[in-house]
C-alpha cells in the first residue's frame, strides 16, 4: 500500500505541469487559473500516516495577471504544500475546517505573491478536489 502511493506520488510529480495561461483560444478574460497537478501529501491521523489529495484553481483578481502566476507557479505550488502537509486529518474532516484550510492557504499564497510581484492577485483559491486516504 506505501508503496502503491509512493509511486502514485512520484508518477505524479513527474508530469509537467499545464497552466491556463489565457493564450490560443481561450477567454483572456477568464480569472481561473487551473493548477493541473493536485498536489499528494502526508497527513497526520490519530493512529497512523494519511494521504490528503487537493485539486485546486485559483481566482485572479485581474486575468492578466496569468503569465506572473505561471512564471511563479512552482512557488506557489510549494506554498501550497506547505500549508496542506501541516493538516491533521480531524483539523480538515469538517466543512469548518476545509474553509478554514483553504482562507489559511489563500492568506499564505496572497502574502507570498505581494512580496514577489507587488500584487495579491488571488481572491479565492477553489478546491475542486479533496480526498483524504
Amino acid at each position: 500500500m506505501r508503496t502503491y502511493f509512493l509511486a502514485l506520488t512520484l508518477l505524479l510529480s513527474s508530469f509537467t505541469v499545464y497552466a491556463n495561461s489565457g493564450g490560443g483560444g481561450e477567454n483572456v478574460n477568464n480569472p481561473y487559473f487551473e493548477i493541473a497537478t493536485p498536489f499528494v501529501v502526508n497527513i497526520q491521523d490519530e493512529t497512523a500516516m494519511r494521504f490528503l489529495q487537493v485539486n485546486a484553481q485559483l481566482v485572479l483578481s485581474h486575468p492578466e495577471l496569468k503569465a506572473q502566476i505561471t512564471k511563479n507557479l512552482p512557488a506557489i505550488q510549494n506554498v501550497m504544500m506547505l500549508v496542506l502537509s501541516e493538516q491533521s486529518v480531524k483539523e480538515i474532516r469538517t466543512l469548518q475546517g476545509k474553509q478554514k484550510l483553504r482562507d489559511k492557504t489563500l492568506k499564505e499564497v496572497q502574502e507570498f505573491l505581494q512580496k514577489e510581484i507587488g500584487d495579491t492577485a488571488v481572491t479565492e483559491i477553489l478546491f475542486t478536489g479533496f480526498i483524504i486516504q
